[in-house]
């Protein structure tokens, strides 16, 4: 659909061995089953930026002066995995705004300046499959020309009451993936800032950007993989922690602990799910030791239940464990066997009690007092708690490090 749209402001228009996932962007297939128990790399790529990273202290942003601008034209190759985040926002004033982001999988634009503000939401192509496309995004003083790999997404005409429009503003500021930290910016629409995502080819405003070259070449964080497919990525610093509240129990009469657990290893095991209590009690650990080949199931610090994985088996590759822990038993199960072992029901009722307690606190890739190395996961993970999925961007702390789409591939 090319949309001409012309309106007033204000306006708000369990194991699969050696299967990877669907939807991976991969090398060549003959090439991946040669390598892919073998490598060890992780290739990062010198052109294309990251802009997923949640830290404050380095957000990226750009600032140009109106006067030495020749043109409104900016352009980026664009990939992500993520269906919601901000590609960019840019200004010239507080209430004289531009946001491109994604909602749904498709881009949507969110705009303000004197007259009020507008609303265009997810139009155009699915942009969160992984796939690199072209996007352009020319503006005049009234019209806004968004297009991907060249076909028009959004063309928006609007007309503009010059004499509420404020003639003072002097630079044009962007910035990438984020939104103002320091601003009481309200979007029509509440999107959640982070993306994780990448850009390469830039030309903003077909100005000097070095600032961008600089941040890639100062914190190798700021590069994208070369390849990436769908997971949760964790380095080996990274974690990240929810509230058990965020993942309720569906039968309210009989609680037990239900959880699917897909990992891929990158460079290390450690720690993929944890949970303690108030004082750092630990109540429940899910530990992968890469070395024993062996996933381990841990309640209040004793060892609960394992699982050996069988030999030969490329831990490079996705595997799923179901892991169910009941009143007197812990369930182990795969594609290929099930397992139980017995427990007490005073432990059970122990880690219930602790589950149910405010102030307990679900680590993923890790734990916060753990600090050694090797005690954090090295990989990529997907978690289903209680029948739901983890979304790593509604995490009360993420690292910033820690990717919440996308998983690299090694080459």
């Amino acid at each position: 659909m090319k949309p001409l749209i012309s309106v007033s402001l204000p306006v708000v228009i369990l194991l699969s061995y050696g299967v990877l996932t669907a939807g991976s962007v991969l090398p060549d297939p003959e090439d991946t089953a040669k390598v892919s128990c073998s490598a060890e790399k992780l290739v990062r790529s010198s052109e294309s930026l990251y802009i997923g990273n949640g830290d404050a202290r380095s957000v990226l942003r750009l600032e140009f002066q109106l006067s030495d601008l020749t043109s409104n034209l900016s352009s980026f190759d664009f990939r992500t995995f993520d269906p919601e985040g901000i590609i960019f926002y840019g200004d010239v004033g507080r209430d004289n705004w531009f946001v491109l982001g994604v909602r749904e999988r498709r881009l949507e634009v969110q705009m303000s300046n004197g007259n009020g503000q507008m609303l265009l939401s997810k139009w155009g192509p699915d942009v969160s499959d992984g796939k690199w496309r072209k996007v352009t995004v020319d503006s005049t003083s009234n019209t806004i020309d968004v297009r991907v790999n060249g076909e028009v997404v959004v063309m928006l005409t609007y007309h503009v009451n010059n004499d509420l429009v404020p003639q003072s503003y002097s630079t044009l500021g962007i910035i990438l993936g984020d939104l103002p930290s320091d601003s009481n910016l309200q979007l029509l629409k509440p999107l959640v800032p982070a993306l994780d995502g990448c850009l390469r080819n830039w030309a903003w405003v077909k100005k000097n950007t070095e600032a961008l070259d600089r941040a890639m070449e100062m914190d190798e964080n700021r590069r994208c993989f070369q390849n990436e497919e769908p997971g949760a990525f964790f380095p080996a610093h990274g974690f990240a922690t929810f509230k058990p509240a965020a993942f309720p129990t569906k039968d309210k009469d009989s609680w037990n602990l239900i959880l699917q657990l897909a990992f891929r290893v990158l460079e290390d095991g450690g720690v993929l799910l944890g949970l303690s209590g108030a004082g750092n009690v630990s109540a429940l650990t899910i530990t992968f030791d890469l070395e024993k080949q062996v996933l381990e199931v841990s309640l209040l610090g004793k060892l609960a239940h394992s699982l050996k994985f069988p030999p030969g088996v490329c831990l490079k590759d996705w595997h799923t464990v179901n892991v169910v822990i009941q009143s007197n038993q812990v369930v182990l199960t795969t594609t290929e066997a099930s397992s139980s072992m017995d427990i007490l029901p005073a432990d059970f009722k122990a880690l219930e009690d602790i589950w149910l307690d405010p102030a307990s606190e679900i680590s993923i890739g890790g734990t916060s007092e753990q600090a050694e190395p090797g005690a954090r996961f090295s990989g990529c993970l997907k978690i289903t708690l209680q029948g739901t999925a983890i979304e790593l961007d509604s995490a009360e702390y993420k690292h910033p490090h820690v990717h919440s789409h996308s998983c690299p591939l090694a080459v």
